[in-house]
């Protein structure tokens, strides 16, 4: 069964902050302006997001101090990279550009109190509840134009181990060019002379076409007609139940005090962890699909089952594909090897919620499915193209659940000199969005931790719900 795990933790942890300094490329680089892709430009990429990943300490790095390192490798880094150590820019038409004028990005080095042994697994996965002090918020760095476009902190433990948090900019690039940026930090700390991927800018291969048209259809994009209206809540009977809409009361409450954020402010957050055995059952009951496509599946109805929406409401659960390599883009628009910029479009599976809710998860399991197949180059273009027409639009919260997969990236994988992190991945946890990060132990195979929040009245009826999906047989 998935393991539920509050984000609240009684260790007494203090961390002692140095002085926050900007990290310059380690030789002059060149001073110019550098649009981004209108895939970059997409209203919901502007926001920072934080990683985090923790070290044991090594006998072969002994006497070493891993900010050292970090620094290091990124003043080599940011020379290859240079268009990370400028700043973003908004121009007309909300368009996007960096202006590479190699300020640099801060660095925080911190000490800790305790041994990295104590924070225990729990505190170490998402949502971290330790980030804001393993994570320095720099005064005036919490925006995304005009600042740095990279945050670090290190911080060591009194055992040797270390965190090493980062925040960056998401219109510059999405997680899978982020870790190519984060593995030629690690090759170059380590005396290598070139990183093994040598970064490819090329951000026009992603803009839209001399003629934008919307060529597809894009789901995740639509906001529902209910959602639209301020007090477009309501109580009514659901399988037999009296329920409330909970998103769209809680919408009316954000209408009624002023507050946009309520969303995020009244939120419970929690941790569940899907080991092998969890994953195994739910592709059992999802024989077609791939691992990825059962979780998702089990998350979107349990969330939405736990929501109570109207049962003719329309729902989305809205993922990445990764358009890298030649599976999806052909011929001259084939990305190269190296492109670090935003290459993942979104794409929803969509039903009504009564649908999703009276099947099993094997029928969401299916539509997502489909929502794969339609990406193709043509979607990808018609993308782009709706980001110039449009206004480069966010996705709507309102009955869409957004899921970021990042098992497969490699947060996981990034060796500082210190050997593998011992968790590593973003560590976020925000309504209407999952982030699906890699963990192992010792006694189990690879597993996946989900981060989710929801009302607190809801959070319970959530667990409630995937413990009934699991045990189903």
């Amino acid at each position: 069964m998935a393991c539920f795990t509050a984000t609240t933790t009684p260790l007494l942890f203090c961390v002692r902050r140095g002085k926050a300094q900007l990290i310059v490329p380690e030789t002059p680089t060149p001073r110019e302006l550098k649009p981004l892709s209108d895939i970059d430009d997409q209203g919901s990429l502007r926001v920072q997001v934080p990683v985090l990943m923790f070290y044991k300490k090594s006998e072969q790095m002994r006497g070493k101090d891993p900010g050292e390192v970090v620094k290091k490798g990124v003043a080599k880094a940011l020379v290859r990279y240079y268009p990370l150590a400028g700043r973003v820019l908004e121009g007309q038409n909300k368009k996007l550009m960096v202006n590479c004028n190699g300020k640099g990005v801060w660095f925080v080095p911190a000490k800790a109190n305790v041994e990295l042994e104590k924070m225990g697994f729990e505190s170490m996965r998402l949502p971290c509840p330790h980030l804001d002090k393993l994570l320095m918020n720099v005064p005036g760095s919490k925006g995304v134009y005009d600042c740095p476009i990279v945050h670090i902190q290190v911080t060591r433990f009194t055992c040797g181990g270390f965190a090493l948090a980062i925040r960056f900019n998401h219109t510059m690039m999405d997680v899978q060019g982020f870790i190519q940026f984060l593995n030629a930090v690690s090759e170059l700390g380590q005396s290598a002379n070139e990183p093994s991927i040598t970064p490819i800018w090329q951000r026009e291969l992603l803009n839209a076409r001399p003629s934008p048209d919307i060529t597809s259809r894009h789901r995740e994009f639509e906001e529902s007609h209910e959602s639209k209206g301020k007090r477009c809540w309501r109580v009514g009977i659901f399988h037999g139940k009296f329920v409330v809409d909970v998103e769209r009361f809680l919408k009316h409450l954000g209408w009624l005090f002023g507050n946009k954020r309520i969303f995020q402010t009244l939120m419970l957050k929690r941790s569940f962890t899907f080991g092998s055995r969890e994953l195994q059952a739910l592709k059992a009951q999802c024989p077609s699909s791939t691992t990825f496509e059962a979780l998702c599946a089990c998350l979107w109805k349990c969330r939405v089952v736990a929501l109570h929406p109207n049962p003719k409401s329309r729902v989305h659960l809205t993922f990445l594909v990764n358009v890298r390599g030649d599976r999806v883009l052909r011929g001259s628009n084939t990305l190269p090897l190296g492109y670090y910029g935003n290459a993942m479009v979104p794409i929803a599976a969509t039903t009504t919620a009564y649908m999703l809710c009276s099947n099993p998860i094997s029928y969401a399991a299916e539509l997502i499915r489909e929502a794969k197949r339609a990406v193709n180059d043509d979607y990808v273009k018609s993308l782009a193209d709706l980001m110039v027409l449009k206004g480069r639009p966010k996705r709507p919260v309102l009955d869409n659940f957004f899921v970021m997969d990042t098992t497969k990236i490699g947060f996981d994988e990034v060796d500082l000199g210190w050997g593998r992190p011992i968790f590593g991945g973003v560590v976020s946890a925000l309504y209407g969005v999952g982030y699906l990060v890699p963990y192992k132990r010792v006694e189990d195979r690879k597993g996946v931790v989900v981060a989710v929040a929801l009302p607190p009245i809801t959070m319970g009826k959530f667990q409630k719900e995937i413990r009934k999906v699991m045990t189903r047989e």
